[in-house]
């Protein structure tokens, strides 16, 4: 009887967690949808091309100064679940990332942003036919606290 109320808790738990990981982007990501355009009101043909872009700010990835390693895991798996979730649904046509991609671009080593800039890369890779443009902020290159 103990054995089984403990299954129980622990398929639950396994079920619970699996949402709260990975299911919680696609229920959210799945109540949105592209604002409707007058162009596709009209018959098939005449309408002019659609952009699609999906518009991102302020990532603040954590680097090697004050980053702890648990806060940057969990912080850089929530990005990239929601942005490859949130690419895999929309389909954008171009990706913008409006600054502070990191949070101690100037304090960091040459070291340590190359391994930043590799963890960007990674987290926000894209489908080649996705063009990716990134805007730098003042995180990144500084003069915030100056």
């Amino acid at each position: 009887m103990l054995l089984w109320l403990f299954l129980k808790l622990l398929a639950l738990g396994t079920v619970v967690a699996l949402f709260c990981e990975l299911g919680i982007y696609y229920a959210v990501i799945l109540r949105c949808d592209w604002p409707p355009l007058k162009a596709q009101a009209e018959p098939q043909g005449s309408s002019e091309p659609v952009l699609k872009a999906l518009f991102l700010a302020d990532t603040h990835l954590l680097g090697a100064l004050r980053g702890h390693w648990l806060d940057k895991l969990r912080r850089e798996w929530q990005m990239e679940r929601a942005f490859q979730t949130a690419s895999w649904f929309f389909e954008p046509d171009v990706v913008f990332v409006l600054g502070d991609l990191f949070d101690e671009g100037k304090w960091s080593s040459p070291e340590d942003f190359k391994d930043d800039v590799k963890r960007f890369q990674m987290m926000f890779r894209h489908l080649s036919s996705t063009d990716l443009f990134v805007v730098a902020g003042n995180h990144d290159i500084g003069f915030h606290h100056e």
